[in-house]
């Protein structure tokens, strides 16, 4: 003979194991733990970062005199535009990969000095270039390269 269960569900038989939920909540109070304290601390900061950011154009160019940065604004307007013809000249639905096949990524060449990107991309450089050749396209200084002598 099989088994029968029961129709009516207030008889559950003890063969049956049964699991019920009847509130969730954190295990530990939001109140009593320094980690989430220390969390939600660092994301109402991040939070607050992301809601005021300062452009690079707002920045005063630091260390340098207006020339400098008058000609660093030049250079960063060449480079665009340079990146942006050479864009240009690729098929429509492929620039991105075939410039980056090439150059590398324009966020990658950004990173590197003055001096290399102008070398890179085949820039002239302009008068009084000395004063930004260290210099990346952001205009914060990059370390000089390492050269190995065992090479």
């Amino acid at each position: 003979m099989s088994k029968q269960k029961p129709n009516n569900p207030a008889l559950i038989s003890h063969d049956e194991k049964c699991a019920a939920i009847s509130e969730s909540s954190l295990l530990v109070p939001m109140a009593k733990s320094k980690k989430l304290a220390a969390l939600r601390k660092q994301s109402q900061a991040l939070q607050s970062i992301e809601k005021n950011p300062v452009r690079r154009g707002e920045i005063a160019f630091s260390g340098q005199n207006k020339e400098a940065s008058g000609l660093l604004k030049a250079a960063r307007e060449q480079i665009n535009a340079k990146i942006d013809e050479i864009m240009a000249s690729y098929a429509h639905g492929k620039q991105n990969k075939l410039f980056a096949l090439r150059y590398g990524a324009p966020e990658s060449i950004k990173q590197m000095s003055m001096k290399a990107i102008f070398t890179h991309l085949g820039l002239v450089k302009p008068k009084n270039f000395a004063l930004i050749e260290s210099l990346d396209f952001f205009g914060n200084a990059t370390p000089p390269k390492k050269t190995d002598p065992s090479q």
